[in-house]
């Protein structure tokens, strides 16, 4: 297998784990620590993989797409802090092909960059309910599903409840259940239980 070459743009800690996860088949050929210097290194290196910090200085949206135009070969993954299926569709919208959590440990690190050199989309586990959800985008009735619905309701699906939803998304109770609620009055049911029946 030929060396895939790797820029990393992201704060100086998370290049350092990055770099130390490695192994000889993989070689940095930059790094960057904020926007518009990720975008003239793609430009410079042509590398075949970008890892990108959503939190990078500059916008690390606007630096996913300065670097698929700058070097448009390039697989560009996205490291969130937070997981947002908002956030997700953002990424992808400005070109990445894959969103993944900050603090992976060497062996993911090593299996994202080779899926994203194997042009495999990649998105965490937990999130592909939600993903799918917003994708379909409406319910029924036509009625749109926001973002922010679709997490509830995969996480209603997964037999999560109103506090623990509250607790993982950081939102208050009284959200989650207007969340549900409007999402009963889109899927045209009745209830909580028959919304989890309906999905």
């Amino acid at each position: 297998m030929s060396t895939l070459r790797l820029l990393i743009a992201d704060h100086a800690a998370t290049r350092i784990g990055i770099r130390m996860a490695l192994d000889a088949e993989i070689e940095v050929c930059a790094e960057a620590g904020e926007c518009k210097e990720a975008i003239r290194a793609a430009m410079r290196e042509q590398p075949d993989i970008c890892l990108v910090g959503r939190e990078l200085p500059g916008d690390g949206l606007a630096a996913v797409r300065g670097i698929c135009r700058a070097a448009p070969r390039a697989a560009v993954v996205v490291i969130a802090e937070v997981r947002n299926v908002d956030d997700l569709l953002d990424a992808v919208r400005a070109g990445a092909i894959g969103y993944v959590p900050d603090g992976v440990d060497a062996e993911g690190v090593r299996r994202i960059i080779r899926a994203a050199a194997a042009r495999e989309a990649i998105v965490p586990r937990g999130m592909i309910i939600e993903l799918l959800m917003e994708l379909c985008a409406n319910g029924p009735g036509g009625e749109a599903i926001t973002g922010r619905e679709a997490q509830v309701l995969g996480m209603l699906r997964r037999g999560h409840t109103t506090a623990t939803i509250a607790e993982r998304l950081d939102i208050a109770p009284v959200t989650v259940r207007r969340h549900i609620s409007e999402l009963v009055h889109k899927f045209g049911v009745r209830d909580r239980s028959e919304l989890i029946a309906a999905v």
